[in-house]
């Protein structure tokens, strides 16, 4: 199935190898799921600064790293998968600014 990433707030990654960023993954179908990507690094890093001995996070997928490439590749083998036991369903019809419900008319950020 076709689909395409939105960054919420924007590709604002410092360092692809230690960060996080949240996704939304439009469907084809109009489905719309979201998530959160982890580096490895990044855990280790919150788990440093954390005043709690353990930390979690809904939604959350850990990945190699958050380059553009990287995501896409994760995304597509969660598309063609379960993308349900990852990420959370947040609707089911998808409407761009101008109220747009078109597949086609969605700007892939990724």
């Amino acid at each position: 199935m076709r689909f395409k990433i939105i960054f919420p707030t924007g590709y604002q990654v410092a360092d692809i190898l230690n960060d996080n960023i949240d996704i939304n993954v439009v469907l084809e179908n109009g489905d719309v799921f979201f998530g959160t990507l982890f580096t490895i690094s990044n855990l280790d890093y919150l788990l440093a600064i954390s005043q709690e001995p353990f930390f979690y996070a809904s939604d959350l997928l850990i990945v190699k790293d958050l380059s553009k490439k990287n995501i896409r590749a994760a995304i597509e083998s969660l598309v063609s998968g379960s993308i349900e036991l990852a990420f959370t369903k947040i609707r089911s019809t998808w409407s761009n600014e101008s109220g747009s419900d078109s597949f086609d008319t969605i700007i892939d950020m990724c």
